[in-house]
C-alpha cells in the first residue's frame, strides 16, 4: 500500500486554515475590498483533500474491509454535525423571530437541505433565478461549501476502498492513478460547465471534486528537498493572495481561475514548513492566535454568515461600518465558544466513540429533529400566508379600506400615494407573490413545466395566466381574484420567457439567451398553447413587453403573439393581454428597488415622470398587433391608474411597497389588486390605440 505524508495537526496546515477563514469572512463583510476572498473556501477544499485522503489511506494499509467505512464516517458525524446543528436550529428559531413570514418556508427548506447535505443543489436550483441575483441571501447559503464536502466524505472513502479491494497488490501504484483520473475529468467537466452555465458550475460537486483531488495527490508527495521547503508555501500564499486580491464576482467560477487558489493551497501543504525555520509560514503559522483561528475556523465559518443577513433584520437598516465590526466579534466569540463546548467535548466523547452506532443514532436525531422543526416552520408558514390572504381579501374588500390598491377609489383616503409604514416595510425580495412562494414559477434556464394552480379550486371557470416573470407577479392578484369570483386559476409564469411563439434572443439591455434557452422558451409555450390553453375558459397574456429583442426585430415579436392569439382563437377563447407595471427608473436596466428606496425616502421621493414610467416603447408591441388587424381578436386591461396620478408612478400606494424589486408588484400589493381584477377582467375591452397610446406620450 502507498504510504501518505502523516496528516497530524500541523501548524502549516492551521494557519492555512486561518487564512482561508479570514479571506472568507472579510469578503462576506467587504466584498468590494476584498473581490475574490471567496477562494478561501477553495482552500479549505484542498485541506479537505489532503487530510481525508491521508487518513482513509492510513486505514486501508492497516484493514482495507468495509467496516472501516463505518468508523469513518462515524467520525465525520461527530467532527462536523454537532456545530452545524446547534447553528442550523439557531437560524430556524430567529428566523421565525425577526424575518417575515415570506421567508419562513424558504429558510425552512434550506434547513433541510442542509441538514441533509443537498444545500448546494438547492442553491444551484435558485442561483440561475435572475431575480435571485440581488437577493435577500440565505442565512444558510454559506452551507453549500459544506455540503460539497458532506458528498465529498461520502463517495470518496468508497471510491479508494474500491480500488484498493479490487486491486489488492496493486493498490499503491493505481491509488494515485486513479484520483489523478478523477481530478482530471473533474477539472475538464468544471472548465466546460463553467462556460455552459457558471451560476450551476460553482455549486456543482462534479465540478469541484477535482480540488479535493489536487489535496488527495498532495498526501502520496514525498518531503521536498530542504530548498524548495522555504519558498513553496510562500509561492502558495502568493497565489491564493493574487487570486483574493484580482478575482471577483464577475470571474468565471470556478474553471480555469480556480486553478491559481488551488495549485496555492497544495503548495502551502507540499512544502511542509517547519516551525523552527525562521521566516517559513510554519514559523508564522505557530503564533498563537493564528494558530487558535485556525481551530476555530469550522465554527467561525458556520457562525458569520447567519450573523451577516440577519443582523440587519434585526437592527431594521443596513450594515455600517460599527456593526460590520460587532459582527466580526461576535463570530470569533461564537468561534470558540463552540469549539470549546459543543465541538470538542462531542469529538471526543469517549461514550459516542467507544460504539459506533451511537454516533449515527445522535446524527439521526439531530437530522430528525431539524426535519421537524424545518417541515412545521413551513406549516406554520403556510398557515400565516393563508390567514394574510384571508385578512387582505376582507380588508380591499371592504368599501371603507385605505389599505394598499384599496385606497386608489376611497375618496376618504386622502393622497393615496403620500405615506409608507417603515416599521412594516419588507426587505427587498422578502414580499414576493405566491408563485415564488409556492416555487411554481419557471427559470429560463430550465426546462420544466411548473405550474400554479391558484383561487379557487372548485370554480366553474377557469382563467389562464399565461407569461414572463411578471406574470408570476400577478399571480396573487389572480389568486384573490378567483377566489372571489370562483375562477380555478392556472398560472404558467417563466423568468425571461414572454408568452410568443417565438422565443427573444436577449433583453433590451443587451442580457442574451442562449440557443438551448431560447429553445426551452419556445418548447414551453408551444406547450402551455397546446396542452394548457385547452383548459382554459380565458386565457390572459402578461409579460414585460418591451424587455425583450427578438431575433427578426419588432415584427418577429409581434409575430409570436399573434400566433399565440390565434391558437388561442382556434380553440374559441379570446386571449386578454394586460398593460405592464410602471418602469421604477429612466430605462429598463437602470431600475429603482422599491423597497430600498422606501426604506430610506419620503414615499413621494420614491415615485417615476410618467414620460420615463411609460415610454413609447411599453406600448409598441400593442401598436403593432392593432396595425396587423388583431385588435379585434385581443382584449386589453390598462392598469396605469393602479400605479400612477396625471404626473407620476409611485412605489407606494395606501402605505404598501408596489414592488418587491425593481419592477415586480409585491405580495401585498398585487394581492390588493384582486377585487379591481376580478371586475377588470370580465369588462376587458378590445385592443384598440385609444386605450394603450403611452401615458407619457
Amino acid at each position: 500500500m502507498p504510504t501518505p505524508q502523516k496528516s497530524t495537526v500541523r501548524a502549516d496546515i492551521q494557519g492555512l486554515r486561518a487564512l482561508a477563514i479570514g479571506l472568507v469572512v472579510l469578503y462576506h463583510l467587504w466584498p468590494n475590498r476584498l473581490t475574490g476572498g471567496f477562494v478561501g473556501v477553495d482552500v479549505f477544499f484542498v485541506i479537505s483533500g489532503f487530510l481525508i485522503t491521508g487518513h482513509l489511506v492510513k486505514a486501508i494499509a492497516e484493514r482495507p474491509h468495509p467496516r472501516m467505512l463505518l468508523g469513518f464516517y462515524a467520525r465525520r458525524i461527530r467532527r462536523l454535525a454537532p456545530a452545524a446543528v446547534l447553528v442550523l436550529s439557531f437560524v430556524l428559531v430567529v428566523s421565525l423571530v425577526v424575518l417575515p413570514a415570506t421567508s419562513w418556508a424558504p429558510t425552512a427548506w434550506s434547513v433541510l437541505a442542509s441538514t441533509f447535505f443537498v444545500e448546494n443543489w438547492h442553491l444551484a436550483a435558485q442561483s440561475v433565478s435572475y431575480l435571485e441575483t440581488a437577493s435577500q441571501p440565505s442565512a444558510l447559503q454559506h452551507f453549500w461549501s459544506l455540503s460539497v464536502e458532506e458528498q465529498f466524505y461520502i463517495f470518496w472513502p468508497i471510491l479508494l476502498l474500491s480500488v484498493a479491494l479490487v486491486a489488492r497488490q496493486r493498490a499503491a501504484r493505481l491509488l494515485p492513478l486513479v484520483i489523478l483520473v478523477v481530478g482530471v475529468l473533474s477539472l475538464a467537466w468544471g472548465v466546460l460547465h463553467t462556460r455552459i452555465d457558471p451560476d450551476v458550475a460553482f455549486f456543482d460537486t462534479s465540478a469541484r471534486a477535482w480540488q479535493f483531488a489536487v489535496g488527495g495527490l498532495v498526501a502520496f508527495m514525498p518531503k521536498p528537498a530542504g530548498l524548495l521547503r522555504l519558498p513553496l508555501p510562500w509561492i502558495g500564499i502568493a497565489l491564493i493572495a493574487v487570486a483574493s486580491l484580482t478575482f471577483s464576482d464577475s470571474t468565471p467560477f470556478p474553471g480555469y481561475a480556480a486553478l491559481v487558489p488551488t495549485v496555492g493551497a497544495a503548495l502551502v501543504i507540499a512544502g511542509r514548513s517547519e516551525e523552527r525555520s525562521t521566516w517559513s509560514w510554519g514559523f508564522v503559522s505557530r503564533f498563537g492566535p493564528i494558530r487558535w483561528l485556525g481551530d476555530v475556523s469550522y465554527s467561525a465559518y458556520l457562525w458569520h454568515w447567519p450573523l451577516i443577513v440577519l443582523t440587519p433584520q434585526v437592527l431594521g437598516r443596513d450594515l455600517d461600518l460599527r456593526s460590520k465590526l460587532a459582527i466580526l466579534v461576535a463570530t470569533l466569540v461564537l468561534a470558540a465558544l463552540s469549539y470549546r463546548f459543543v465541538e470538542s467535548p462531542v469529538r471526543r466523547s469517549r461514550k459516542l466513540s467507544a460504539q459506533g452506532w451511537r454516533s449515527f443514532a445522535a446524527g439521526a436525531t439531530a437530522a430528525a429533529v431539524l426535519a421537524a422543526g424545518a417541515f412545521g416552520s413551513v406549516g406554520v408558514a403556510s398557515a400565516a400566508t393563508a390567514a394574510e390572504n384571508a385578512a387582505i381579501i376582507a380588508e380591499v374588500s371592504n368599501g371603507e379600506s385605505c389599505y394598499a390598491a384599496s385606497a386608489l377609489d376611497n375618496t376618504k383616503c386622502g393622497d393615496p400615494f403620500g405615506v409608507i409604514d417603515k416599521d412594516k416595510l419588507p426587505a427587498s425580495l422578502a414580499d414576493k407573490p405566491i408563485a415564488w412562494q409556492d416555487n411554481c414559477i419557471d427559470d429560463v434556464t430550465e426546462n420544466t413545466n411548473k405550474l400554479c394552480e391558484l383561487g379557487d379550486p372548485q370554480g366553474a371557470e377557469t382563467v389562464l395566466l399565461w407569461g414572463d416573470s411578471h406574470a408570476g407577479a400577478w399571480s396573487s392578484a389572480f389568486d384573490i381574484a378567483g377566489k372571489i369570483n370562483h375562477w380555478r386559476v392556472i398560472v404558467a409564469a417563466r423568468n425571461k420567457c414572454p408568452s410568443s411563439l417565438v422565443a427573444p434572443n436577449a433583453t433590451a439591455f443587451g442580457d442574451r439567451l442562449p440557443a438551448d434557452q431560447q429553445a426551452w422558451c419556445s418548447a414551453r409555450n408551444k406547450w402551455v398553447l397546446s396542452d394548457v390553453a385547452p383548459r382554459a375558459d380565458k386565457v390572459v397574456l402578461a409579460n414585460l413587453w418591451a424587455n425583450y429583442v427578438f431575433p427578426n426585430g419588432s415584427k418577429s415579436q409581434s409575430i409570436g403573439y399573434e400566433r399565440v392569439a390565434q391558437g388561442v382563437a382556434a380553440l374559441g377563447r379570446t386571449v386578454t393581454v394586460m398593460q405592464h407595471v410602471p418602469l421604477t427608473g429612466p430605462t429598463l436596466e437602470k431600475k429603482v428597488w422599491g423597497p430600498d428606496c422606501l426604506a430610506e425616502n419620503a414615499a413621494k421621493d420614491c415615485s417615476n415622470p410618467v414620460a420615463q414610467a411609460y415610454p413609447a416603447s411599453t406600448s409598441a408591441v400593442f401598436s403593432r398587433l392593432v396595425r396587423d388587424g388583431y385588435g379585434q381578436q385581443i382584449r386589453y386591461v390598462p392598469v396605469f391608474d393602479r400605479f400612477c396620478d396625471d404626473a407620476r408612478c409611485y412605489s407606494a400606494v395606501g402605505g404598501v411597497s408596489v414592488y418587491f424589486d425593481g419592477s415586480h408588484l409585491s405580495h401585498a400589493y398585487s394581492s390588493s389588486l384582486g377585487p379591481w381584477l376580478a371586475k377588470q377582467l370580465g369588462s376587458a375591452k378590445k385592443l384598440a390605440v385609444a386605450d394603450f397610446r403611452s401615458p407619457g406620450a
